[in-house]
């Protein structure tokens, strides 16, 4: 069987602008696709066609695996036959319209922007100017749309964990999630500064821990009078990962979002992936 050009393959992921993680990941899928190829016979995967191809998509599904799989390993393939039209050796992409359809879970609906997470803070840095508690709860959105907390990191933060000389915010791990160190923004900054100024030398948490629930819960409520598409903080968290998608490799999504299985990043990668529509249902695919 002829086998890939895997240095050939790999220059062109490279110059694609993919983490070097996400090149081997990919280079690694299409050595599982020829595998299989050979299994069955096959001379060159090169110049497979449509219904080839769906052959291949139906051994996946045989193996059981999980939709989002097999459509991140047709997301591989897709680019390996770009990569051969590039080079002149087909004419036509055969996985280009492929998409697979089933009880996949969209991790959220309605996603907000990354613009509009921008909105959303500088609406709600003028609508709660002149109340007592701007200062802080300003400061509580800015950690979850700059750096994507759920409500029980929130609550575990302590003021020590916030370094304002380094620009930088540890989060603490929980029952689900790792601990990690994250960059602030500039304008986080500022806030955060004025914020750790209001607090009592003796407080050890960022929001007062017995009220934070209640706190995080008069927020979101705030939030959800300045734009009705928010549902919880869960929304915005997931909105967040996927703009960071966009951003980098989701090996990095993966340690910035605190999960500890790269599964858990891969829901919101083929969301991403499928341009946030529903792309799948478009397609006939093993309906």
């Amino acid at each position: 069987m002829k086998r890939m050009n895997t240095k050939s393959f790999e220059y062109y992921l490279k110059d694609s602008g993919l983490a070097v993680r996400t090149v081997e990941e990919n280079i690694r899928d299409i050595e599982h696709f020829e595998q299989w190829a050979i299994q069955e016979n096959y001379t060159d995967i090169a110049h497979f066609n449509y219904n080839e191809l769906l052959k291949y998509v139906q051994y996946l599904k045989n193996k059981g695996l999980s939709i989002s799989t097999v459509n991140i390993r047709v997301c591989s393939a897709r680019k390996y036959y770009d990569h051969l039209k590039e080079e002149g050796i087909i004419e036509i992409n055969p996985a280009r319209h492929l998409h697979i359809k089933g009880q996949m879970q969209r991790v959220t609906e309605n996603p907000l922007t990354y613009t509009q997470l921008e909105i959303l803070y500088n609406q709600y840095a003028e609508y709660s100017k002149e109340k007592k508690y701007h200062i802080r709860n300003l400061s509580i959105l800015g950690l979850i749309i700059w750096q994507g907390l759920h409500s029980g990191e929130l609550k575990k933060m302590e003021v020590q964990h916030i370094n304002l000389n380094n620009g930088t915010a540890y989060i603490s791990g929980t029952r689900r999630s790792n601990s990690r160190e994250l960059k602030l923004e500039a304008k986080q900054i500022i806030v955060l500064h004025d914020y750790l100024d209001t607090l009592p030398i003796n407080q050890t948490y960022l929001i007062e821990n017995r009220r934070a629930e209640n706190i995080i819960n008069w927020l979101l409520g705030e939030l959800k009078g300045l734009n009705p598409v928010i549902r919880n903080v869960q929304h915005i968290r997931a909105s967040v990962f996927l703009y960071w998608l966009k951003m980098y490799d989701k090996r990095q999504v993966q340690y910035m979002a605190g999960h500890r299985y790269i599964s858990s990043i891969q829901y919101y990668e083929i969301q991403e992936l499928e341009g946030l529509t529903d792309m799948l249902t478009k397609h006939h695919p093993f309906s």
